[in-house]
C-alpha cells in the first residue's frame, strides 16, 4: 500500500472511531471499535484492558476480549512458566510505553516458538501473531493495554500495520474518554445522580465533579480510588447514606451515586423557581408569581445552576422538565 493510501485509510479509521464515540452506548463501544479495526487491519481477535493496577494478574473481569472464548484471560494462571513469561513480556512493554511491538520484536522467533507461552497458551487460541501496545496516563496513571491478533500463522503483521496501530491507539483511548463523557452528558438530565467510570479495583477512570465531591464528603475516596465494593454486579446498595448503582461493562464499572432529594438539595423557594422556570417563565414573570424581585430570582438561578451542575438556562429547564415528569 502506498504511503498516501495508508494515511487515507488510517485517517478514515480515526474519523469513524470518533463518530462511534458520540453514537454508541458505553457498554458497546469497545466491541464496535474492534469490529471497525478488524475490517481495516484484518485482525481476528484482540484484548483491551483499562485499569490502573500494574502489579496484579490479568483477569476476565478486568478485560474486554474480542472474538476470544470465556476464560481466555485466566487460562494461563495455573501454568507457572506461562504466567511468568506473560509477566516478563508485560514488564518489557511497560518499559516501552506507547510503542507498538510484535512479540518477535521482544523474543527471537525460535525462542518464541519453543516457549511455553506460545506452545501451551497462544497455540491453543491460534494466536500466532500479535501487536501489543501499553499506554499510561501520566496524571491519572490509568493504563490501557491493547492487543490485536491474527490467527493465520502465514499472515504476519507488517511494519505498516505496526505504524497504523501505533497511530490508532492514542485515538482509541481518547475516543473511549469522549464516549464516557458523552454518556455522562446524555444522562445528566435523566436522573438526579452523579456518575463515574472506574476500573475493577475502584480507581477512577473518569468522573463528574459532583460525584467526587459527594464521595469526598463521605470520606469514600483515597488517592483517586473509591472505597466501595465495585465487584458488585448490576445492583444498587447504600454506603454512608449514599445510594450507589454499579453496572459492569467488560472491565469498566459505570457507577451512579444518587443525590439527596431535590427539595433537600434546593429548598422550597428554589424548587418553586424551578417549577416556574420549567413552565417557560422569564425571571420577571417568576418574580411576579412569587412576590420577589427579578434580581433575587437571578441570584437563585445562579445557585440552582451550581447545585445541579448545569451551565445554562436551557439545561436547567430540561432538568426540571425531567423531574416534573418523574
Amino acid at each position: 500500500m502506498s504511503s498516501i493510501n495508508f494515511l487515507a485509510k488510517t485517517n478514515q479509521v480515526v474519523s469513524e472511531l470518533f463518530e462511534l464515540a458520540y453514537r454508541v452506548p458505553i457498554g458497546e463501544f469497545k466491541q464496535h471499535c474492534f469490529e471497525l479495526i478488524a475490517r481495516h487491519l484484518n485482525i481476528d481477535s484482540g484484548v483491551w484492558i483499562t485499569r490502573t493496577e500494574q502489579q496484579v494478574r490479568f483477569y476476565e473481569e478486568d478485560s474486554f476480549t474480542f472474538n476470544l472464548p470465556d476464560g481466555f484471560m485466566e487460562d494461563y494462571h495455573h501454568l507457572s512458566t506461562v504466567s511468568q513469561q506473560v509477566q516478563q513480556v508485560f514488564g518489557i512493554m511497560l518499559g516501552n510505553l506507547d510503542k507498538t511491538c510484535d512479540i518477535l520484536d521482544i523474543v527471537p522467533k525460535q525462542e518464541w516458538l519453543g516457549s511455553d507461552m506460545y506452545k501451551l497458551y497462544c497455540q491453543k487460541y491460534d494466536l500466532h501473531h500479535s501487536l501489543m501496545t501499553i499506554s499510561v496516563n501520566p496524571q491519572s496513571q490509568v493504563m490501557n493495554i491493547i492487543t490485536l491478533a491474527r490467527h493465520n500463522a502465514d499472515h504476519s503483521f507488517s511494519e505498516q500495520d505496526k505504524l497504523c496501530k501505533e497511530f490508532l491507539v492514542p485515538n482509541m483511548i481518547e475516543a473511549l474518554r469522549i464516549n464516557i463523557l458523552s454518556t455522562f452528558i446524555s444522562l445528566r438530565n435523566a436522573t438526579l445522580a452523579h456518575r463515574a467510570v472506574l476500573d475493577g479495583y475502584g480507581n477512577i477512570i473518569e468522573a463528574e465533579e459532583p460525584f467526587i465531591a459527594a464521595l469526598e464528603q463521605a470520606n469514600l475516596i483515597t488517592n483517586n480510588k473509591v472505597q466501595i465494593d465495585v465487584s458488585r454486579g448490576d445492583e444498587s446498595f447504600s454506603v454512608s447514606s449514599l445510594q450507589f448503582r454499579i453496572t459492569n461493562y467488560s472491565g469498566l464499572r459505570f457507577v451512579e451515586v444518587q443525590s439527596a432529594p431535590l427539595k433537600e438539595l434546593l429548598g422550597q423557594r428554589k424548587l418553586e423557581i424551578g417549577h416556574w422556570l420549567a413552565q417557560g417563565k422569564t425571571n420577571k414573570e417568576i418574580g411576579n408569581q412569587l412576590g420577589i424581585s427579578e434580581a433575587t430570582v437571578k441570584n437563585h438561578l445562579k445557585q440552582i445552576f451550581r447545585i445541579l451542575d448545569v451551565s445554562s438556562r436551557q439545561q436547567a429547564i430540561s432538568y426540571f422538565h425531567q423531574q416534573l415528569k418523574s
